[in-house]
């Protein structure tokens, strides 16, 4: 992989893009797990698919499902380019 090309997966992929993306649908589903254990009730916990699920009640529902999505492209093909490419 050329130095450029490293630079630009490696931006898209973990800082910009896809770890943002992960951070967000991560700590959403850690709110839940902890607002679940706070009030005791095992159902308020959910996963990532109700996580992403709940995003659609907010006022920015859909877009922010969109930005998630594309954050989470990004994540695949600096994972897909990043097994392609890296050295062990």
């Amino acid at each position: 992989m050329s130095h450029r090309t490293k630079q630009v997966v490696t931006a898209l992929g973990v800082g910009v893009g896809g770890g943002v993306a992960r951070g967000v649908v991560f700590a959403a589903a850690g709110i839940f797990i902890l607002v679940a254990a706070v009030r005791f009730d095992p159902h308020e916990a959910k996963g990532v698919d109700a996580t992403l699920r709940s995003f659609t009640q907010t006022p920015v529902g859909p877009w922010l499902l969109v930005a998630v999505a594309i954050g989470l492209v990004l994540f695949g093909v600096f994972s897909f380019a990043s097994a392609r490419w890296r050295r062990l």
